[in-house]
């Protein structure tokens, strides 16, 4: 399964084998469901106990696998390796991910763009118990597809730990050191209202291949 892993995420260089701690985010969470799907959707607030140094020692996290489990008790081993994000993964990031780290809708919307991206599930299919949040995924989704506004790109290098039996991780680390992003002058606001706008412009670009 780890090799398995190891190979969808693109891996490149050796692998750092760590013990990690995870845990809720500031409580960026929230219970959702989809069709074949019914579970928690969070951003995750990662320890490191392993002595490595900045920015591996605490940094926060985005699911990888929409069908693995996070154990919240004790520790896992997980083990460290680069992540080849796609094009559309890699500008989400670059986007949003600032974004992300402010509330649990922006949290909750990002985790389900993420998912949306790599294949995991259907960002309209979900129906989560945060308002705005499946409007946040959706916006972001759109603007990755059709979005216009200049962004800075290439802001984050992906870092991917990779564990065994539970759920694998997704880190961001800034480019030219630190993990704390700047702040993105972009605002999620006013998401509710223009969703299906946004919903009708994405299935329009997905139809058109």
């Amino acid at each position: 399964m780890l090799l398995a892993a190891l190979a969808l995420a693109g891996m490149a260089g050796a692998a750092q084998a760590d013990v990690l701690m995870v845990d809720v985010n500031n409580g960026y969470t929230t219970l959702a469901e989809a069709p074949g799907y019914q579970g928690e959707v969070a951003q995750w607030s990662v320890t490191n106990t392993t002595p490595v140094g900045a920015p591996y020692d605490s940094f926060v996290a985005y699911c990888l696998q929409m069908m693995e489990s996070v154990d919240q008790v004790g520790t896992q081993n997980y083990t460290r390796v680069s992540f080849n994000a796609s094009a559309d993964v890699q500008e989400l990031y670059d986007r949003f991910y600032s974004q992300s780290l402010t509330s649990a809708v922006n949290a909750v919307g990002f985790q389900l763009a993420l998912w949306d991206l790599l294949g995991q599930g259907d960002a309209t299919g979900f129906v989560t118990g945060l308002a705005g949040a499946g409007a946040a995924a959706l916006m972001m989704l759109d603007e990755v597809a059709n979005g216009t506004d200049p962004y800075e790109e290439g802001q984050y290098e992906l870092i991917s730990w990779i564990s065994e039996d539970k759920q694998d991780l997704l880190q961001a680390v800034r480019t030219g050191g630190g993990e704390v992003p700047e702040p993105n002058a972009l605002v999620l606001g006013g998401v509710g209202l223009v969703a299906l706008g946004w919903a009708s412009r994405r299935r329009k670009t997905i139809d058109r291949g």
